[in-house]
């Protein structure tokens, strides 16, 4: 045989061996027809290996072959071996590759001599789990399905219990399926550590750190990439002590965030946790909201421009609405740009509890407590004013301020008497199209509004217990649903009772009622990961529930819940610190230093309020009467009081200003009870009185 046929013989060979691996991993198709093609091979080698030595007169196909080859082809050498097309000329090329990647495709139409063809050999290797084989190894909890109307679960409630039966049997399970096919409710993770309700949420745009804050005064930063198993948060910081934290949110780029507290003055923090300034505090004392320049009462909400990377918004007892520059914090002239009065339907003092952007960022509303929910735009020269004061002139020039930011209060839209006029409007939100508005109030009712018909809500929905502040409500990234949190009944927090309700958009009725421990305030859905957070819990201890899917949910917990916590040892070794600063918190004090993400000693709110220089505390008046040119009651501080003091010339105690009489007669009761003390000194010593004796005395005897 020539050197072409030891080739065409090794490639054989690897071809075999190639389809032989194939047919291992499960491809299938590949071995038979490589086979077929080897045995095709091997006797067209026989052929022409007879052909060979047969004599020139036998008649054969292959010398009929030979005397018809054209010039230039090496006589006694065979045709090469043709093989006739299949019918479907991609079945040879399709047979080299695996069976495929998913599903199977159901083939109509087939050729007929598809049909004639003998069955091939079953496959090696396993078969392809089914789609949800294998979920329920993925780390994290299965948490139950139920109904809206059985929030507690029962019997037939999950959608893999053979006792379920039929679809057609069960229109109301389809009914449930068919939202939980949307919700991510099948794994629940706990990040814990907070001592009170967590009251604010939220997550960065790109879905890869968490904020949560409580009424414990602090906020926690996770970082999600870096979180393990324990999911434990990298940083705790305290933006204003004693304060509870009503509102976080990031801004646009994701490198800094918002921070909303009970204190008149928000912080701004960068990605890390470190603080970049806080916003201005106005004068308490000025009437006219327009002319400060910052909240006087304690903020109540607070947002970042969804696309604007420098403007904030919020909110405060002092019943207005503040639009912020955050390139302008700590600057002189104040970083405020604009202050929004909400229009007041009889005069008096009003707070505005609530405060949101539209998704475009083009209007801001807001909640006040005179039951109206009010609508202005966040820019425009027909709608904001200059805030600037000129000169006063009559009865004589009083003033002259010029302030550098706008004002605004004439409402766009405004749904008055909304709620009743008292109660605290939690939260409001819009859709993305602007056109639907939810407003969320503590008297236990969530509406729905229709922001060209401010008339009348277009659906009221009651029994929604809340009695938090912060209680929010918003809609789903598709829109298709919109929720909120509820309460537990009072009383009743430990069990259970509070959840999270969802409803749909389209049919304005309550579709899921997901249970939490404790009440649920805070909700939070975010689009990219298709999870949803909730902050909730009570007084006595706070936690935030991160609800995701295995399939449908993407990165967030599921980069982390899988993670192995590293165990501790005794050699590990961390600088908390790039300047490299020895914490030693036994030390004396002098020599200590805080440690990070806390506040030293005299540092917080409480210690400066009775540090007597920080607070500029009036010097108490003196007590008593000054004697000598000394202070009564205060000690001297020169020399001369000091010797004065301790010889008894200053004070109570000082001789020139007592009876000398009354002085020596302090002591005639010791003595005359305790006659030892003086007269055994005097007994022998002591003279013996002599009496005169009158003369008239004589004259009566």
């Amino acid at each position: 045989m020539g050197d072409s046929d030891d080739e065409e013989t090794a490639m054989l060979r690897a071809m075999r061996s190639t389809a032989a691996r194939m047919d291992a991993r499960g491809g299938g198709g590949g071995m038979q027809a490589l086979l077929d093609k080897q045995r095709r091979a091997q006797q067209a080698a026989a052929s022409r290996s007879a052909s060979f030595f047969d004599d020139d007169d036998a008649p054969s196909a292959a010398k009929k072959a030979r005397t018809r080859s054209p010039p230039g082809r090496q006589e006694g050498r065979p045709e090469p071996l043709v093989l006739e097309p299949a019918a479907d000329e991609d079945a040879a090329l399709r047979a080299m590759f695996p069976g495929g990647f998913g599903a199977a495709k159901k083939k109509t139409g087939a050729p007929a001599a598809a049909s004639n063809r003998a069955p091939s050999p079953p496959r090696g290797g396993p078969a392809r789990p089914s789609p949800r084989e294998g979920v329920d190894d993925l780390p994290g909890p299965r948490r139950p399905t139920h109904s809206a109307e059985d929030p507690g679960g029962g019997a037939g409630s999950d959608p893999n219990d053979p006792s379920r039966g039929s679809e057609s049997d069960s229109g109301d399970d389809d009914a449930v399926e068919e939202h939980d096919d949307y919700l991510p409710l099948q794994c629940e993770a706990a990040l814990r550590g907070h001592a009170k309700i967590v009251t604010a949420l939220a997550v960065e745009h790109t879905g890869s750190r968490l904020l949560t804050g409580s009424h414990d005064y602090t906020v926690k930063i996770y970082d999600f990439a870096g979180m393990r198993r324990d999911l434990r948060a990298f940083r705790e910081i305290t933006p204003s002590d004693g304060y509870p934290v009503h509102a976080l949110s990031w801004s646009p780029s994701g490198d800094r965030f918002l921070v909303v507290t009970g204190s008149p003055q928000p912080k701004l923090y960068d990605r890390d946790g470190r603080e970049l300034g806080e916003l201005d505090k106005g004068d308490m004392y000025i009437r006219d909201l327009k002319n400060t320049k910052g909240h006087c009462s304690p903020c109540t909400s607070g947002q970042w421009h969804p696309t604007e990377a420098n403007t904030l918004l919020t909110s405060g007892a002092d019943g207005s609405m503040r639009l912020w520059d955050a390139a302008r914090v700590g600057d002189a002239r104040g970083a405020q740009r604009s202050v929004v009065k909400p229009q007041l339907a009889r005069p008096g003092r009003v707070r505005v509890t609530a405060c949101a952007f539209s998704p475009d960022g083009a209007m801001i509303a807001g909640g006040v407590t005179d039951g109206s929910v009010q609508i202005f735009p966040a820019s425009g020269s027909a709608s904001y004013r200059s805030a600037s004061v000129g000169l006063v002139l009559p009865p004589s020039q009083q003033c002259h301020l010029d302030n550098s930011w706008s004002f605004a209060s004439r409402a766009k839209t405004s749904f008055r008497n909304a709620h009743p006029a008292g109660e605290t409007i939690t939260s409001v939100a819009f859709s993305r199209d602007g056109r639907t508005i939810l407003s969320r109030c503590g008297d236990g009712t969530l509406r729905v509004w229709d922001a060209r018909k401010a008339d009348a809500p277009v659906r009221t929905f009651d029994d929604l217990e809340t009695q938090n502040e912060e209680t929010c409500c918003a809609f789903s990234p598709n829109e298709e649903y919109f929720f909120t949190g509820v309460d537990a009944p009072m009383g009743r927090a430990d069990r259970g009772d509070g959840a999270l309700v969802v409803f749909d958009k389209a049919k304005l009725e309550m579709v899921r009622k997901v249970g939490t421990p404790g009440n649920c305030v805070a909700a939070l859905w975010h689009p990219r990961l298709n999870q949803v957070f909730l902050g909730c819990g009570d007084a006595k201890g706070g936690e935030t529930r991160g609800l995701y899917d295995a399939t449908r949910s993407q990165r967030g917990l599921l980069t982390c819940v899988g993670k192995k916590t590293r165990l501790e040892s005794t050699s590990d070794f961390v600088s908390v610190d790039v300047k490299k600063i020895a914490y030693t918190p036994h030390a004396l004090p002098m020599f200590r230093e805080p440690m990070p993400g806390r506040k030293a000693d005299g540092e917080s709110l409480r210690a400066k309020r009775k540090d007597a220089v920080r607070t500029k505390i009036p010097q108490p008046p003196v007590k008593g009467v000054g004697v000598g040119g000394a202070l009564g009651g205060t000690n001297g501080t020169l020399l001369t009081q000091h010797i004065m003091k301790n010889s008894d010339m200053l004070g109570e105690k000082n001789w020139r200003t007592q009876d000398p009489r009354e002085a020596i007669l302090r002591h005639a009761k010791d003595a005359e009870e305790n006659p030892w003390r003086t007269k055994n000194a005097y007994a022998e010593t002591q003279p013996e009185p002599i009496f005169h004796e009158s003369e008239d005395e004589e004259e009566e005897d």
